[in-house]
């Protein structure tokens, strides 16, 4: 006899990891003003971050741009220049210290064009969380299988296949780890009130498997 059941399994994780955001837009009229003041005022910040502690090799660039902003203008009917702006996108990740946040974060909103931040709350190790959640799943699986082949008279022998998506479907199953809970940062300023306001929502971690029993 052959039993085929879906076993799932699910876990909260409390983040042990922080991860800042960071998008710098300088604007000036011509291009190389745009880059000059853009570098100058990165390269302040990566400052303010070693004086909190931080290491240069800490803050990573995700991407870079200079471009021309333009604005259509209707009554000339053609795009019009608005100058240049510079973009850079990095990001610092730490252990998980809200005291650190809170200062890192009072010192950001108190920077002359203090960079657009968002804040992530992350695993270091979701694989091993994953895991977790599929031995879950799994023993959620074999316990129905149990539970039917009993139902029937019989005994249960082996699991025979297992896969993350149905056997007579092309449904995907959800296998997820969406694992962040976002806060956008705009200026906030006293560390204590920071301390106290930013408590992140457990990461939930689902695994789901389905499986082939044999029972006889």
């Amino acid at each position: 006899m052959d039993i085929m059941t879906k076993g799932e399994g699910y876990l909260d994780f409390t983040p042990d990891i922080i991860k800042l955001h960071f998008d710098f837009r300088i604007r000036a009229k011509e291009y190389n003003m745009a880059v000059e003041n853009g570098v100058k005022t990165v390269e302040s910040f990566v400052k303010l971050l070693q004086s909190l502690g931080f290491k240069k090799e800490d803050f990573k660039t995700h991407s870079f741009r200079v471009y021309e902003e333009t604005k259509y203008d209707s009554m000339r009917k053609k795009d019009v220049s608005l100058g240049f702006a510079y973009n850079q996108n990095s990001n610092l990740k730490f252990d998980y210290d809200t005291i650190k946040l809170a200062q890192l974060m009072t010192a950001i909103s108190k920077f002359k064009d203090s960079p657009r931040t968002e804040i992530r709350f992350e695993l270091k190790n979701p694989d091993g969380a994953k895991s977790q959640c599929i031995d879950l799943a799994y023993k959620n699986a074999k316990s129905k299988a149990q539970a039917i082949a009993k139902s029937a008279g019989k005994k249960l022998k082996e699991c025979v296949k297992i896969s993350y998506e149905p056997f007579e479907a092309s449904v995907q199953s959800k296998s997820d780890f969406g694992g962040l809970s976002k806060t956008g940062i705009n200026g906030l300023q006293l560390d204590s009130a920071i301390e106290n306001v930013l408590v992140p929502e457990d990461i939930e971690i689902s695994e789901e498997l389905y499986c082939l029993f044999i029972a006889e």
